[in-house]
């Protein structure tokens, strides 16, 4: 009788070792499970937030991102929709006895932060699959011709501003310099202006918004008289001081801004400002301003290439020359600074001509030749009169080819200018809209709870924090982003 009552005792022993040995497998098996079904959820949860992003930010504009403040509701709102998919996901479960204890938004990374790091990656990975390799070695060519054209007219300038002249000239008339001073009294733009365009000059409050504070190029031509010669060379100098470091990496950012936003030859949407290229190069808040600035930033370009081009024409030169030659009878006045303030006023004059038939949606000779130089230093004051055609050779460029070298220069400011005119665009219909609210990435803190079944004891389990309150609390950081 006495073994048989050991070996009871012995059999239950094993029996309740092995019940609780059960029970404990259950119990951490229950554990993984439910932190595997948590981590999941708040998977889940972190992607249901993920889909809010702003569709009419994509549509329009090709880029990803979540409005943390949802429309103006606040951060909170984020943080109510993924605890609203939690709850949904972890509450409905059959007997899990989960619930959710805690979810909180721990870190939000705007489109604007880092210079604009993420909005720069989205562009480029949206205009790789647009853009052709053969249209970014054009523009560099035009840039490295245009400078190398700048050098050439400056030496020039710089070597033949003492030369003498022993020849007579019979030349007489009116300074050609008078008869292009006398066009201009009502300012370049509205010389270059095509007829029946007006540019506005409503002005728009950038206070704020996401350039304020960023660094302006100041860089443009101002308006001389061609009277003064080390006033001329300086104002040809200053399209040589720009940097091209980087120019490739940023050819995707240029390429986006001429196909998502308006140009004064080509207005795909009505939004405030008609020239909004214009104002990402220029960044004044009114389209006459912007396009003010595009101008005279163009004449940097074309001027050099086309005094380039008399100084390479014996008979034009020769022209120039023999009216140097009478101006220079003049006391005070040098036959060296005559001749060539008289090429850049013609230079200018032509340069004039080419801008009208850019902004009319026209395309002109890179490098002009004969055939196609259009103006007569004889007849400056008949510019208006000039009938020009559309160039359609080889060696064309428009007003867009214009436009992205100008982006290319002002490729500091060019993203942060661009986010500028989202936000205005968006304002139109959303008061609240605000580029800096825009985000990439979102980080969520989430706790989850699951009530204890059996083994009340297994609190080391990985994943689960130690609070001696009946419950198993799951704790995961989970991060989202495009």
């Amino acid at each position: 009788m006495r073994n048989q009552g050991h070996v009871t005792v012995f059999l239950s022993i094993i029996l309740i070792s092995m019940l609780l040995l059960g029970l404990s497998v259950l119990e951490m098996a229950r554990i993984r499970m439910g932190s595997a079904k948590a981590a999941m959820a708040a998977e889940g949860a972190a992607c249901d937030v993920k889909a809010a992003y702003d569709k009419e930010l994509f549509e329009e504009y090709h880029l990803l991102a979540v409005d943390s403040t949802f429309g103006g509701h606040g951060e909170g709102k984020l943080e109510q929709m993924a605890q609203d998919y939690l709850e949904y996901t972890l509450e409905n479960g059959q007997g899990d006895n989960m619930s959710v204890e805690d979810v909180a938004l721990a870190e939000c990374r705007g489109l604007l932060e880092n210079d604009c790091e993420n909005m720069k990656l989205q562009i480029t990975d949206h205009m790789k699959v647009y853009m052709e390799e053969k249209g970014i070695e054009d523009i560099l060519e035009m840039i490295t011709s245009g400078d190398k054209a700048m050098e050439d007219a400056s030496g020039a300038v710089e070597n033949g501003k003492n030369e003498s002249n022993q020849d007579e000239s019979s030349w007489s008339g009116t300074d050609p310099r008078k008869a292009l001073k006398s066009i201009l009294t009502g300012g370049l733009l509205n010389v270059v202006t095509p007829s029946g365009r007006v540019v506005s000059d409503q002005a728009y409050d950038l206070d704020g918004f996401p350039s304020d504070g960023q660094a302006e190029d100041t860089r443009q031509w101002e308006d001389i008289e061609f009277d003064d010669l080390d006033k001329f060379q300086r104002q040809l100098m200053l399209d040589g001081e720009r940097s091209q470091t980087g120019i490739v990496d940023d050819i995707y950012g240029v390429g986006y801004a001429l196909a998502n936003f308006n140009t004064f030859t080509d207005r795909k949407q009505d939004r405030p400002f008609e020239c909004e290229v214009e104002y990402i190069i220029a960044g004044k808040d009114n389209d006459h301003d912007n396009l003010q600035g595009v101008v005279n930033r163009i004449v940097l370009h074309r001027l050099p290439l086309n005094l380039a081009y008399l100084l390479s024409d014996s008979a034009k030169m020769a022209e120039v020359s023999s009216i140097a030659a009478v101006l220079a009878l003049v006391p005070g006045v040098t036959y060296g600074a005559a001749k060539y303030l008289l090429l850049g006023c013609w230079a200018y004059a032509e340069t004039i001509v080419d801008i009208r038939l850019l902004l009319d949606g026209k395309s002109v000779q890179f490098m002009k030749t004969d055939e196609y130089w259009v103006t007569d230093i004889n007849n400056l004051d008949k510019l208006m009169n000039l009938d020009s055609v559309d160039y359609e050779g080889v060696d064309a460029v428009s007003y867009r080819d214009y436009l992205a070298i100008l982006l290319i220069e002002n490729k500091g400011g060019m993203y942060y200018r661009m986010a500028d005119l989202i936000q205005l665009n968006f304002r139109q219909t959303d008061e609240s809209f605000e580029m800096k609210n825009m985000m990439y990435s979102l980080t969520f803190d989430v706790e989850v709870s699951q009530d204890r079944k059996f083994a009340s004891f297994i609190e080391d389990h990985e994943g689960v924090s130690k609070i001696d309150d009946g419950l198993y609390r799951y704790s995961f950081r989970q991060c989202v982003s495009y």
